[in-house]
């Protein structure tokens, strides 16, 4: 199923998404951005650092890992990383939601995170899980600052940068969406669960 072309499918994600609230922590946007790696090279004349082993970056809540990572800074100051797993560890992404005690957080195989459009694209064996309820296909895009998510059952053509676009010409996987019920109780209300 493609839900970039499925309505059915894409109202689904949307009710499941706008039910959640899933925006991510505000605050985050103004702290500085951290990277820790076991090493690194930079490319001063293009703006590019690599780099290897047990990569991590966080701004504010969100948290990113990987095992490598591929850095460029635009002349704003932004940064956009390409982020892979290696020895079949995948790459890793969680940050707070606003105004919520839990988080969004997925896994993937690579992974594109860009600062000036609050992205992140994850490509290959995704899934993000926001409380107990589950999106998985091959690739997943999340926008953390409008609060939108698109899913498809087949990755795209993995060109890095924003002008990714998901392929669409062939069927491939599926994309999977679990919903939790919910059990809390309408405020005011002290009902018991009824008995069997």
């Amino acid at each position: 199923m493609n839900v970039m072309k499925s309505g059915a499918a894409g109202l689904l994600v949307a009710a499941m998404l706008c039910a959640t609230n899933a925006i991510a922590e505000k605050a985050d946007r103004s702290r500085p951005i951290e990277i820790d790696a076991a090493s690194g090279k930079s490319d001063l004349a293009n703006n590019i650092q690599t780099l290897e082993g047990g990569v991590v970056l966080t701004q504010g809540t969100m948290r990113i890992s990987a095992e490598k990572m591929i850095v460029r800074r635009d002349a704003q100051g932004n940064i956009a990383a390409e982020l892979h797993g290696a020895g079949g560890n995948q790459i890793s992404f969680r940050e707070k939601r606003e105004g919520f005690n839990d988080f969004m957080e997925g896994v993937a195989d690579h992974a594109e995170f860009d600062q000036a459009a609050n992205t992140v694209k994850l490509f290959k064996n995704a899934k993000l899980k926001n409380g107990n309820d589950i999106l998985s296909g091959d690739y997943i895009y999340y926008n953390s600052s409008t609060d939108v998510m698109l899913a498809d059952g087949r990755a795209p053509d993995g060109k890095f940068g924003k002008h990714s676009k998901p392929a669409t010409a062939e069927p491939g996987g599926r994309v999977r969406i679990v919903i939790q019920p919910r059990t809390e109780q309408p405020p005011g209300s002290n009902a018991a669960p009824a008995k069997k």
